[in-house]
């Protein structure tokens, strides 16, 4: 039998939402500490945690907590990320603890600038919560804070298998043991205006293919996101990626940009274009086969067709002597 499609076939354009994985369970709220989950990660170190390709811009759950302690026995494999700006009451020197199940670590600044972090305490093993002097790594030496001034403090945290749990507390100069560190000595960190770590980039695709765009922002906490084209609204556009698929010829120069917003302000993207090269190649048969109804014949191609060119029975022809319905 012969069989053939008697013209090129344009493809027609659908738009598409690429969905950020995970939840963000989020509040509007100052104090208190971030935390970020990054699941399915195999392994108890730090090190396993730190390695991994979605640490740290792609946590799957983000939300804030009142104190510095994370939930407990609420997972396998995982790490998590607990930040915050850290507020001295008064000047002096200050010991930390730091408790966890499985490995964790505990780094400060000498001041607000995460660069500036030291590690100052850390569980090399793992505790029962609120467990403070099972190692003595877990505690720190005294360093001196000034009062009223705003240090960084980040906790990493390793899970295996088994409990779960982590906390972090501290002695005041004066001796008061605040345990776990309450919030009214916490500020969530990353509470800004959308910093944009990554811009949209220009994207060339062919004639049917798919085309992403994506911006990253330092801290995604409490993000909104809405992509326009040319300067219009794109309806349920409102991931940190749009997508378009197949992308289609008359798609060829159109730009795309996001508006990002959170509680602190708005930033605009910059644009990008898309450019779509002409497919130029007609798409191939690749089956013909029956189901059992000898009056009916499946076509498989290589690539989508236009539902217009692909139903018309005139492009298709079959020898001897069948005749064609419809297609």
């Amino acid at each position: 039998m012969k069989y053939f499609v008697a013209r090129s076939l344009l493809h027609l354009a659908s738009v598409f939402l690429l969905l950020l994985a995970g939840t963000l369970n989020l509040a509007a709220q100052s104090n208190g500490v971030l935390r970020e989950v990054y699941p399915g990660i195999a392994g108890r170190t730090v090190a396993e945690l730190t390695n991994s390709p979605a640490f740290p811009n792609n946590p799957a759950t983000v939300e804030v907590l009142p104190t510095f302690e994370a939930p407990t026995d609420v997972d396998e494999s995982y790490g998590q990320r607990l930040s915050a700006y850290l507020l001295a009451p008064t000047t002096g020197n200050y010991v930390f603890w730091i408790a966890s199940d499985d490995n964790s670590v505990l780094l400060l600044s000498s001041d607000s600038d995460p660069a500036n972090v030291q590690a100052i305490a850390s569980v090399p093993d793992w505790t029962n919560p609120r467990e403070w002097g099972r190692f003595a790594e877990q505690t720190s030496a005294n360093i001196p804070l000034v009062g009223g001034q705003k240090y960084y403090i980040e906790a990493l945290m390793k899970e295996g298998g088994g409990g779960d749990n982590l906390a972090v507390r501290w002695q005041l100069p004066g001796g008061a043991i605040e345990e776990p560190i309450p919030n009214n000595r916490l500020l969530v960190f990353g509470l800004t205006p959308p910093q944009i770590t990554q811009q949209p980039a220009d994207v060339t695709v062919t004639e049917g293919g798919t085309a992403n765009f994506t911006v990253q922002l330092a801290r995604a906490y409490g993000a909104s996101y809405q992509w326009r084209r040319g300067g219009n609204i794109i309806p349920g556009a409102t991931q940190s990626t749009y997508t378009i698929s197949p992308v289609a010829i008359a798609d060829n120069g159109a730009q795309f940009s996001c508006s990002i917003t959170n509680a602190q302000g708005g930033t605009n993207s910059a644009s990008a274009t898309l450019h779509v090269n002409s497919d130029n190649t007609p798409p191939t048969i690749v089956s013909v086969a029956t189901l059992g109804d000898n009056t009916l014949v499946t076509v498989l191609f290589s690539e989508p067709v236009e539902a217009a060119s692909g139903t018309a029975k005139s492009n298709y022809a079959i020898d001897h002597g069948v005749t064609i319905s419809s297609a």
